[in-house]
């Protein structure tokens, strides 16, 4: 069986870093195909010819046409949806809905109908449920085997408190570099990390380093604008190892994956009550949403009360279960055996 997914942006971090994760046990059953509408480094990352780039809509079209999927799977980008019928829709369509943001309003104005909604928590099951979409499956998002190989985390001399993710004002990185601000003001020898931006607009990125350069507690603060997804483990593991942990100022997820990679790597989060992230996270980690003071405490106690890191580490088995490829491979057949009409599955 033939799966295209299509997805606007190659850029290494949420859906398209799913897509990667996904790629090594899903390829087993199906043939996967991962179609783009721009390239930011993540193209290179699979096996030549799994990955490619459809800029424009002709493109797109030419691009459905030539794989005739027996599954098209659209995450996010409407506009494959329509080089999809201009290519004679073929096979089966799913929607699969991962954005919390305003761009689940193209779900409102679909001109086609999908045989299938797939979607990552329950959470968002409820979401897409009250705006009347069915049928709805939940195949949770997944880790591959890098992030269960083992790594000698170094002796960095500090413990970090890291924040990771995009220059926007989703993750609300504004409220995370004062969050950081306020704990290496109350904790010395703390070392902030600031992870993600590369694509980030010069507007943002000048806002950020001209943040660290006036704010005396971030002076030893690092701002790494890209780390390569298989660095990423070591990275959280590090942190971990170390004493540290990382914080979250996000708006809403319908995931949290970067809260799921810190907890499998043995990395203590603290995050806002947002979002799926009740589902994954203790009630110990989490702070009512704007209570930044209270992160700060939290995440101060984190850092020198080893019961603390404890709690806050409760659910890292279940979120190991959860997040296996095993797992979201066995979802998905499911769907796929729901809404595929032209072939037969495994």
């Amino acid at each position: 069986m033939k799966v295209l997914f299509c997805y606007r942006y190659g850029v290494i971090g949420g859906v398209s870093t799913q897509l990667l994760n996904r790629y090594t046990h899903f390829s087993a059953e199906f043939e996967i195909g991962v179609l783009y509408e721009s390239d930011h480094g993540m193209v290179a990352h699979f096996p030549p010819g799994v990955a490619r780039v459809a800029a424009t809509d002709d493109a797109r079209e030419a691009a459905i046409r030539d794989v005739q999927p027996d599954v098209l799977v659209v995450i996010d980008s409407p506009s494959f949806l329509t080089a999809w019928q201009r290519a004679g829709a073929p096979g089966s369509l799913i929607l699969e809905v991962h954005t919390t943001t305003a761009n689940l309003s193209y779900l409102g104005d679909l001109a086609v109908q999908p045989d299938h909604i797939v979607t990552v928590s329950e959470y968002m099951r409820g979401k897409l449920g009250a705006l009347g979409l069915s049928p709805i499956s939940v195949v949770p998002n997944c880790l591959d085997e890098r992030w269960y190989a083992e790594t000698v985390p170094p002796a960095l001399g500090s413990s970090p408190v890291a924040w990771i993710g995009k220059l926007d004002g989703h993750k609300r990185w504004r409220a995370a570099a004062d969050l950081l601000d306020r704990i290496a003001a109350a904790r010395p020898g703390v070392t902030p990390l600031l992870v993600g931006g590369y694509t980030a607009p010069v507007s943002e990125v000048s806002a950020l380093t001209t943040k660290l350069a006036t704010s005396p507690a971030l002076g030893s603060a690092r701002w790494l604008p890209r780390v390569d997804y298989d660095m990423m483990p070591a990275l959280y593991s590090a942190i971990g190892a170390n004493g540290g942990l990382t914080v979250s100022t996000t708006t809403d997820e319908s995931f949290g994956m970067s809260v799921a990679e810190a907890l499998v790597r043995g990395c203590p989060v603290i995050a806002p009550a947002v979002g799926a992230l009740p589902e994954i996270l203790p009630e110990e980690a989490l702070y009512p949403p704007g209570a930044y003071a209270e992160a700060a405490d939290k995440a101060l106690r984190a850092l020198s009360d080893a019961g603390f890191r404890a709690a806050l580490m409760s659910t890292a088995q279940l979120v190991r279960e959860r997040t296996h490829t095993e797992y979201a491979l066995a979802a998905f057949r499911n769907v796929l055996q729901r809404s595929a009409k032209s072939a037969k599955v495994a």
